[in-house]
């Protein structure tokens, strides 16, 4: 399986349980190889209010409805193990953040209760915190 260029900003729509398609950020390069990614999901009343997007400009159009990034789902993925999990027929990358977005989406995870502690460091470490 072919790897795929992964630029931080872009929107990956993922094949994962429970429902099949999820969208994924790459937010930050954790390793020579690996990107952190964090889930986007429709705003609920118990979602995590640490970074919330509304559709528009600078966020994936694929974001219709006020969403949220659920920070307790970030995946450590390499570009071998993206390519693996793209939801067959999804375009490739799904859409693009723009640059203060993706910082909004950063900034979020480093304030984030639910973010894993090993992907805060990394966050914090690819940011020069």
């Amino acid at each position: 399986m072919a790897s795929i260029i992964i630029n931080l900003g872009d929107a990956f729509l993922l094949d994962t349980p429970p429902n099949s398609e999820h969208l994924y950020i790459a937010i930050a390069q954790i390793s020579e190889s690996s990107y952190l990614f964090v889930n986007v999901t429709s705003r609920r009343p118990n979602s995590e209010d640490a970074c919330v997007l509304l559709p528009g400009s600078g966020v994936p159009s694929f974001i219709v409805r006020e969403s949220a990034i659920a920070y307790k789902y970030a995946r450590e993925i390499n570009a071998t193990e993206l390519a693996e999990l793209i939801t067959p027929g999804s375009p490739i990358p799904k859409g693009s953040c723009s640059v203060a977005v993706l910082e909004q989406i950063q900034q979020g995870g480093l304030v984030s209760k639910r973010l894993k502690n090993k992907y805060k460091v990394a966050l914090k470490n690819f940011l020069g915190i």
